[in-house]
């Protein structure tokens, strides 16, 4: 009977420990659909790709600055409308790798921080923008860099 009552509680002690397990591991999962956060502005997302659109605005979400001429540098269509616009760019780990201001679609790929750490180019991989229009309208999400 001791060694009955004692599997059970074992099953119950590591029931209570997987299960919160099981449910970290949801968040992990890969989704089909990328989140945007916007304020002050209306959106829309083309039905094929993950292109963010704000108003007149159209961010690409991937560019490859391998020099080929090609998607060399991170393209926000109408930008120049926005003159009092920045943009500001980190990596994995929440670090400023590039601002400007105004933005005029001039990133390609490097780094302009004064952080030796980072290294003059950007590695292949995702980073995470910030975009205020200049006139209260705010845009955050990823970018793709592909050298």
């Amino acid at each position: 009977m001791l060694t009955f009552v004692k599997e059970k509680l074992i099953r119950m002690i590591r029931f209570l420990f997987l299960v919160p397990l099981f449910i970290l591991s949801l968040g992990f999962m890969e989704k089909k659909k990328t989140n945007f956060t916007v304020e002050s502005a209306q959106v829309s997302t083309h039905e094929f790709d993950d292109t963010l659109k704000i108003n007149d605005l159209v961010f690409a979400d991937f560019f490859s600055p391998n020099g080929d001429g090609y998607n060399d540098q991170f393209i926000i269509l109408n930008v120049q409308n926005y003159p009092r616009n920045y943009l500001k760019v980190f990596n994995r780990w929440g670090e400023t790798v590039y601002y400007a201001s105004p933005y005029m679609n001039g990133w390609d790929g490097k780094n302009n921080q004064s952080n030796p750490m980072l290294g003059e180019e950007c590695s292949t991989g995702v980073y995470y923008f910030e975009f205020n229009d200049g006139t209260g309208n705010k845009a955050s999400g990823k970018i793709t860099l592909k050298r």
